[in-house]
């Protein structure tokens, strides 16, 4: 949690009711939850009532708990702008000679921290999820969109009738208008999180369709629409949030995917083989 409010917390500590302070401890222990989820979500997850989250966030001197949230936010590193993160990389970088190295060590952290997060059950739940579908959706705006593209290809690739959306309006609306309990959605939304993005997730679970979530964080508004929910890490060394995390996901879809029904991955690579020869739309073997 952010150091002001970390301060303001314990500093009242002593004078916490107890289940006061079974809410601070639970807050300090996961700034996510204190940036991003609502107090009925806290206090159902400490089991206490909404009522004791806004005293809680009273007797630190404020408001009520979306001041207190506000106040995470404020210090809290996703939510600072892009220009002020760019600063401080550069302010705390030694000089251009170590770029690729902080690029690597950023990129091979990221990736392998969003592995190591991932449930054998939840690959299958996901897995099972794509096999079954008639159809595949992919949503992702911003930067999300990159990912969902190379997520449609992935699937394509593999024999499946994917399609990804990466602006929200008439073509998504109309989209989303089919949705039915037989289709699969995947979407990938991050911080800054897009609108369209978790409105599609809301048609879908209306719709009765399956959610997949390619998220940075537990408790993002997509995350809680969605039946398999995978975290990425999007820190990097850019002056953005990197999208390694988000794309090994991806890849380790397809080759679960790919090992899972091996035959059926084969011929779908070779009919698009074939497809690319006949047009002749390779520039060589």
């Amino acid at each position: 949690m952010t150091t002001t409010v970390r301060k303001t917390i314990l500093g009242a500590f002593d004078g916490l009711s107890p289940k006061q302070r079974k809410l601070a401890r639970f807050l300090m222990d996961d700034e996510e939850v204190a940036a991003f989820a609502s107090a009925n979500e806290i206090a159902s997850r400490v089991g206490v009532s909404p009522a004791t989250v806004v005293r809680f966030a009273r007797s630190l001197g404020y408001d009520g708990y979306p001041t207190l949230q506000q106040a995470v936010r404020a210090e809290f590193p996703q939510f600072r702008t892009v220009a002020q993160k760019m600063a401080d990389r550069l302010a705390d970088s030694p000089g251009t000679e170590n770029l690729a190295q902080q690029v690597a060590r950023a990129s091979d952290h990221d990736v392998r921290a969003t592995l190591a997060r991932v449930t054998q059950a939840d690959l299958d739940s996901a897995i099972r999820a794509i096999i079954a579908a008639d159809q595949i959706y992919i949503f992702g705006s911003g930067l999300s969109a990159a990912a969902a593209t190379l997520a449609e290809y992935t699937l394509t690739l593999l024999g499946f009738n994917a399609r990804a959306f990466h602006n929200e309006g008439v073509a998504q609306a109309l989209q989303l208008s089919h949705l039915t309990a037989r289709d699969t959605i995947i979407v990938f939304s991050i911080w800054r999180y897009i609108r369209s993005s978790v409105a599609a997730a809301e048609a879908a679970r209306d719709a009765g369709a399956t959610v997949i979530a390619l998220t940075d964080s537990s408790v993002s508004p997509v995350a809680g629409l969605a039946h398999t929910v995978f975290v990425a890490e999007t820190a990097g060394a850019a002056h953005s949030r990197s999208l390694a995390g988000l794309l090994s996901i991806v890849d380790l879809l397809g080759a679960a995917i790919a090992a899972k029904r091996p035959q059926e991955s084969i011929a779908a690579v070779e009919r698009l083989d074939g497809l690319f020869r006949k047009n002749n739309l390779l520039l060589s073997d």
